[in-house]
């Protein structure tokens, strides 16, 4: 493999910026059909899957048959033959570094879809600059944008030197990566580099990330002693029975709530990393639920579950963040005397982990470069790379021994709301940040 400074991409941007904007049109209505596609993970809580199964596919097909056009073999890996990832090829001339450009093709469940722009969450519907409808920012506007800066490197009749790779993977809303990236991985789609082009626009748009935070899911389960609500005064009033005559579980689950409140401020001294903002690595209860098994206020409640959602910061480990919230529910059971004698349960479901490639590696350089070229003196963002505030299958390209960033365009706080949009001027600048990287990264005939 040759030597090569990466400004290939650079020294023929004036033929591939004019290419973009020939193409993007084109994108734009890709964008528009595949937003238009219902292609929520199956797997997401509260969803049957008949009810959404083939929706990945027809995305991955119509993203397939855009680059297709230009010169991409299309080959599918599907541990669940009804959601295909697809893994879309430009062999390269040889002599140059491969790259992977990921993005997933499903996205989660919308909610209160009656308050969506244009009265439907897949409406695709453009409006000024905005272009409205789930996955538009998480992120099928990536796909589109990186799939445009590969067409028109093509378009412009750039042959390059390293193969270039697009896996439009399904199973990242579930972390369901062993369907997804990771299958794909190991069916032999290995490169030198990926770039997972998810929205990293938050104070700035268009940012470089470099390393993210990792996350818990984490179920605690509470136990109460349910009997008739009437029976709460005894409960709790001094003279009464006590415990012997009920407890609400909902109540010892709040306990447990307040306690986790209580080192989430703590967690704001003592956890920090100079690549994220104060206050990130926090936990987040986001589901409750408690009852006596049947749905009625004339009980204590036998049994409540809090659902969490655990950011950690990529500088320890997880299995020291999981024993520091076990140890500190551990003491906050201890002052009660209830749950003394019924501790909570806590259930770790699943682990993402971080990705964490080092700044100066040469795929972060090139990009960070790649920004600032394009963005030039209206750039309102910091010069060199952040942190990643979500979670992506970066981190499974990393377990592959594949450095990995993550750029993309849209605003990581658009990801999962109603009325998400991706903004028009953001697609074609980050097809022409990519296409630079592309070029610079594979390098050009």
């Amino acid at each position: 493999m040759e030597d090569h400074d990466g400004t290939a991409g650079i020294a023929h941007a004036p033929l591939i910026d004019s290419q973009i904007e020939r193409l993007l049109p084109r994108a734009v209505a890709l964008l528009q059909d595949m937003v238009r596609e219902r292609s929520i993970n199956p797997l997401f809580p509260g969803i049957r899957r008949d009810d959404v199964i083939g929706g990945e596919a027809r995305v991955g097909k119509q993203f397939a048959g855009f680059l297709g056009a230009f010169g991409f073999d299309a080959d599918e890996v599907a541990v669940d033959p009804d959601r295909p990832n697809m893994v879309l090829t430009r062999p390269g001339a040889g002599g140059g570094r491969s790259l992977a450009i990921n993005g997933h093709v499903d996205t989660v469940a919308p909610f209160h879809p009656e308050e969506w722009h244009a009265g439907n969450p897949w409406s695709g519907a453009i409006d000024g600059n905005r272009l409205y409808g789930l996955g538009a920012t998480d992120m099928k506007g990536g796909l589109v944008a990186a799939a445009l800066a590969a067409a028109a490197i093509d378009a412009a009749g750039l042959r390059l030197k390293g193969d270039l790779q697009f896996h439009a993977v399904v199973g990242e809303e579930t972390m369901s990566h062993d369907l997804g990236t990771s299958a794909v991985l190991d069916a032999g789609h290995v490169t030198d580099a990926a770039i997972v082009v998810e929205p990293t626009g938050a104070a700035a748009p268009l940012n470089v990330a470099n390393v993210s935070a990792g996350n818990f899911n984490l179920q605690i389960e509470v136990h109460g002693y349910a009997t008739h609500s009437g029976n709460r005064g005894a409960s709790i009033r001094a003279g009464g029975a006590g415990s012997a005559a009920g407890v609400n579980a909902v109540e010892k689950a709040i306990l447990v709530v307040q306690a986790l409140q209580q080192l989430e401020q703590e967690w704001g001294i003592t956890k920090a990393h100079p690549s994220f903002p104060a206050g990130l690595f926090s936990l987040a209860p986001g589901v409750f639920h408690g009852d006596a098994g049947v749905p009625s206020v004339g009980y204590l409640a036998e049994r409540a579950t809090v659902g969490y959602l655990v950011w950690y910061p990529p500088n320890e480990t997880p299995e020291a963040i999981r024993a520091e919230i076990e140890a500190h529910v551990r003491h906050a059971a201890q002052l009660d005397s209830w749950l003394r004698d019924h501790p909570p349960r806590l259930h770790w479901e699943s682990n993402w982990p971080v990705f964490d490639t080092p700044a100066d590696h040469p795929l972060i350089r090139q990009l960070v470069r790649d920004r600032a070229e394009v963005l030039g003196a209206s750039d309102p963002g910091r010069a060199g790379a952040v942190g990643f505030t979500a979670v992506c299958d970066a981190s499974f390209y990393q377990q592959k021994g594949v450095p990995a960033a993550v750029f993309g365009p849209g605003n990581l706080r658009q990801a999962h709301a109603a009325n998400e949009f991706v903004l028009l001027t953001e697609i074609a600048d980050s097809a022409r940040i990519l296409a630079r990287t592309i070029a610079g990264w594979c390098d050009v005939v």
